[in-house]
């Protein structure tokens, strides 16, 4: 491993960290100014485009090469390691790159939009919040990752919602797209958890193609297939296909900013970050192809 290689494994964490760390910092801190937390939050995403673009520079300086981190073990077993795996390649160059810029953007927007607002500290704390979350996603190397990122932005959407608490529709709202977003965590937990049983183990989104071969050539099909159909499904409801587009207009109850950045922007695009980071697992299925395109010729 060259010292380029070592800056960028030791870097990834920090896309991660510092938005974290602005979250606390604006939740924990009393201070409720609104020059001042625009001001964390603003230094936040500034620094987060910066960094983006640096990495990438340097990304394509070194190849191409994709990079693999394992950050931290939460928990181990025998048979099991739950680890915070993070991983960075093309798809995540392009999420991290266009997030990075609308985060900047919303944010400045919003500093202005949400002037004397009541909640606008609550505003930015949530808008981190999902920063954070959708960091995790896109870098994940692991499901466990992906996991704890899919539902960081579950929490910050239900929360942005029913970010007018005191009306009757945009709580009501709330709990109707937290009811789709329920589905969708239970089909992406039966993916992961027939996943394990498939390769008797946790496993890196790196190596995803052998487990495809590994269950076709032990005749795992029904395996296989299972885990096919829960991840398209998981990918629908999180980016509102059909039929499960209804709560899509509901969730523009929230702020008109925050719309554009989970609604218009970078939320519903989590559902086709999921297919296309397992895509090496599921691009041997034909059925699976076809049933992505008419599901997305039905919704369009």
């Amino acid at each position: 491993m060259n010292q380029l290689e070592v800056i960028l494994s030791q870097s990834i964490p920090a896309f991660i960290i510092i938005p974290l760390a602005a979250f606390f910092a604006t939740l924990l801190w009393q201070n409720k100014q609104e020059k001042f937390i625009a001001s964390i939050v603003l230094f936040t995403k500034a620094f987060y485009l910066l960094a983006a673009t640096a990495y990438f520079i340097l990304w394509l300086v070194n190849g191409f090469i994709p990079v693999d981190v394992k950050f931290a073990t939460l928990y181990e077993t025998d048979h099991f390691i739950f680890a915070l795996h993070f991983y960075y390649d093309h798809i995540t160059a392009a999420y991290s790159l266009v997030g990075a810029i609308l985060f900047f953007l919303v944010s400045t927007f919003s500093r202005y939009y949400m002037h004397r607002d009541e909640g606008y500290k609550r505003f930015f704390v949530t808008i981190l919040l999902f920063a954070v979350g959708y960091n995790l996603i896109i870098f994940s190397g692991n499901f466990e990752t992906l996991f704890i990122g899919w539902e960081l932005i579950g929490l910050s959407s239900f929360l942005l919602i029913a970010f007018y608490r005191n009306r009757y529709l945009p709580v009501k709202n709330a709990f109707k797209t937290l009811s789709y977003y329920r589905m969708s965590d239970m089909a992406i937990i039966l993916a992961m958890w027939m996943m394990h049983h498939l390769t008797n183990g946790n496993i890196l989104f790196s190596q995803l193609p052998l487990a495809s071969i590994n269950g076709i050539q032990t005749n795992n099909y029904g395996m296989v297939n299972f885990i096919g159909v829960m991840l398209v499904l998981a990918a629908m409801i999180k980016s509102a296909q059909f039929p499960f587009t209804t709560w899509l207009p509901r969730a523009m109850e929230g702020p008109t900013s925050s719309s554009a950045i989970f609604y218009g922007s970078l939320s519903v695009h989590i559902g086709v970050f999921l297919l296309l980071r397992t895509h090496p697992f599921w691009q041997g299925m034909l059925w699976v192809k076809v049933l992505i395109i008419s599901i997305g010729t039905l919704t369009a």
